[in-house]
């Protein structure tokens, strides 16, 4: 496989995303959002829970909230 074909083969995976992303409702954009969110928090809380072995699942979620925060606040 050359470097050529996997640029090719890129492209047309990125296109094809893009062409079932503008074919979905407004709907399935919302619900897509929404479950790649929920993905992400559950990659994250068992990354906190690696991280934190002692930890009890108030403290997890305490943590994926801070962490949430931090992603939503404004750099200056």
């Amino acid at each position: 496989m050359t470097d050529e074909s996997i640029a090719a083969q890129a492209r047309a995976a990125d296109l094809a995303k893009v062409r079932r992303a503008r074919a979905m409702t407004p709907f399935e954009k919302f619900d897509a959002g929404a479950s790649l969110f929920e993905e992400s928090c559950a990659w994250t809380m068992a990354g906190i829970a690696h991280q934190n072995p002692g930890w009890d699942a108030a403290a997890k979620h305490k943590e994926l909230r801070r962490r949430i925060k931090l992603t939503t606040q404004v750099c200056p």
